[in-house]
């Protein structure tokens, strides 16, 4: 009787190989997140310029695609204050002083994305349906597709725009820090 090997991960080679596209496909995902802007924005006026009879096909696409692209920005958005106040205790010599868990915060960064994707498809539905209740879509992808990129990103506007009303109230508590 012989004995049974079993494999797992194949030959070292192929672990190699398995461990780089995994790193690849990392780094894919980031340098869309950080793209997803300005792909969303002048990729599809030129598609709409250069292919419109295609649009049929890249408009869903972009649709799809953009509430992925709103909820990887909505992690760093979500942690931008605390990140900003630790960086001003380390620059004024005090340390940083932490007034959340890491699980809080996970919790609070994984709620933000979630809002985002949820934010973003019901951003898009409403753009969606009031162009084609008054006709845009058709005939003017060019209009459509400036204004699309508003309603992709519209929850992360959201938060950036209250944080920004709010600011007044955090430069208080970061004074007392």
């Amino acid at each position: 009787m012989q004995p049974v090997v079993i494999d797992v991960a194949g030959t070292i080679k192929e672990l190699v190989k398995w461990a780089l596209l995994q790193v690849l496909l990392f780094f894919a995902v980031i340098v869309f997140a950080l793209l997803a802007p300005f792909i969303f924005t002048v990729g599809a006026e030129y598609l709409a310029w250069k292919y419109p009879q295609y649009a049929s096909t890249w408009a869903v696409v972009y649709l799809f695609l953009g509430p992925l692209a709103c909820t990887i920005w909505m992690s760093p958005i979500s942690h931008w204050q605390d990140w900003v106040a630790d960086y001003r205790a380390r620059r004024a010599g005090k340390r940083p002083v932490r007034t959340h868990s890491f699980v809080y915060g996970t919790v609070r960064g994984l709620g933000y994305m979630f809002a985002g994707f949820c934010g973003s498809i019901l951003a898009e539905a409403a753009l969606t349906i009031a162009a084609h209740k008054y006709g845009i879509i058709p005939r003017h992808l060019i209009p459509f597709f400036a204004v699309a990129p508003f309603a992709v990103f519209a929850p992360c506007w959201l938060v950036v725009l209250s944080r920004w009303i709010r600011k007044d109230r955090l430069r208080k508590r970061l004074a007392t820090l």
